[in-house]
């Protein structure tokens, strides 16, 4: 079992070049046994004991897809929420390309992605989102092992409707690359419904590829931790380190 308070030590960050610090924050390392986040591939995730980075990580089968989406579940406690009242700082992950057909994956851009269903998690046409620079980092090749990505998230800067921080852009499934003139990012950040890890240009497409992936070391940081812990898993609650 994870301890609740703990050092987190990330290694070879892919962005920024700092070091990591520990701070309040929460994760999934998938030592325990149990995918928390709803962090998945697809339907067909499970956890392999061994090869991660280190120990175990989350897996899925051959998927056919255009590119890959890693995503969490909607509204999951911890990862998702009033990131301005957490204090939300940043986000970490290793991914790793096990197998593709797509040999030329690491051209394709990967980035964080933070969306809004706006009230209708049902509904993914009246989402919004925002999302960090997509040519700022490439997917990893296949074969080529773990790699590891960090971002800031910035939940508490203020601008103007239509603002964004710097390096970020944003959108909806109407217009990808344009976001919604009458919105600020702290409508956003105060109503994250759920995170994503893209690998394709919001307003592009692609051919389906068979791939298999594996993800590990999932980190949200944050400073505050306003985290109601009645409303959490148990996996969640234990997730929460400092």
């Amino acid at each position: 079992m994870r301890q609740l308070m703990m050092v987190f030590v990330m290694s070879a960050l892919v962005l920024l070049g700092t070091t990591a610090s520990a701070q309040t924050g929460i994760f999934e390392d998938f030592e325990d046994g149990v995918i928390d986040g709803e962090w998945r591939w697809s339907g067909s995730d499970f956890i392999e004991q061994t090869g991660g980075n280190p120990g175990g990580f989350g897996r899925c089968s051959e998927i056919w897809v255009p590119t890959p989406v890693y995503f969490g579940g909607w509204d999951v406690p911890g990862w998702t929420g009033d990131y301005q009242a957490m204090g939300v700082t940043g986000f970490s992950i290793d991914i790793m390309t096990i197998a593709t057909a797509n040999y030329n994956l690491a051209y394709y851009p990967l980035f964080i992605a933070i969306m809004n269903h706006m009230g209708t998690p049902d509904d993914i046409t009246d989402d919004v989102f925002v999302y960090y620079n997509p040519d700022a980092y490439n997917a990893p090749a296949a074969g080529t092992g773990w790699a590891s990505y960090r971002w800031d998230v910035p939940s508490d800067f203020v601008g103007a409707p239509g603002e964004l921080p710097p390096g970020w852009m944003g959108g909806n499934w109407t217009t990808q690359t344009v976001f919604p003139a009458d919105m600020t990012w702290q409508e956003m950040m105060t109503n994250v419904g759920r995170l994503e890890i893209r690998m394709l240009y919001m307003d592009y497409a692609a051919a389906y590829e068979p791939y298999e992936m594996g993800a590990d070391n999932v980190v949200l940081y944050y400073e505050n931790g306003v985290v109601p812990t009645k409303n959490m898993s148990f996996g969640s609650v234990k997730s929460l380190f400092r």
